[in-house]
């Protein structure tokens, strides 16, 4: 009995995984930098994993999952409730519905798909935020932020990736 209670243990944190390595994500996100505007064109770390998640093991990172993770990253960086959960959950449901198109290919070819999932979500972002605040917003910041998540792709998917064969191949 005490062999399946520590099965079923093992498993279940080895398929918290990714969740956890969002939330470190989402921490890391927001810790403050001593750089000018930093925290205006800080890169979106958790929509890199979010990605990597839908396209890989998109039972381990569920909407509701993805949901948690958005709100808590809208509360830490005093974003509008609900602007980064329903810009995560937009691009994890688009991602979840092409993912047979990105399964298995090449690195680069994973890269252009979530530069194009970033962008979508730069467009959805800048557009909800224009309508809470009744007025359309700079773009800028939200470019800026959205080319640094695109070239932090690669360092965000290559700790995915160790997280995947480390805690998930065996599991």
């Amino acid at each position: 009995m005490s062999g399946s209670f520590w099965q079923r243990l093992d498993g279940a944190a080895r398929g918290a995984a990714p969740a956890l390595m969002t939330l470190m994500l989402v921490l890391v996100g927001v810790m403050p930098l001593r750089l000018p505007f930093y925290g205006v064109v800080a890169p979106v770390l958790p929509l890199i994993a979010i990605y990597y998640w839908a396209v890989h093991r998109p039972d381990l990172m569920p909407f509701g999952v993805v949901f948690v993770l958005g709100l808590l990253h809208d509360i830490l960086t005093a974003a509008p409730l609900g602007l980064n959960a329903a810009v995560f959950l937009v691009a994890h449901w688009i991602v979840v519905g092409q993912r047979r198109f990105l399964v298995g290919r090449s690195f680069l070819v994973l890269w252009w798909g979530f530069i194009m999932i970033a962008g979508v979500a730069a467009i959805l972002e800048w557009g909800i935020f224009s309508i809470y605040a009744t007025a359309v917003m700079p773009g800028e910041p939200v470019l800026f932020r959205t080319l640094i998540t695109m070239a932090m792709f690669p360092a965000v998917a290559w700790l995915a990736i160790q997280v995947h064969r480390g805690f998930l191949a065996t599991g």
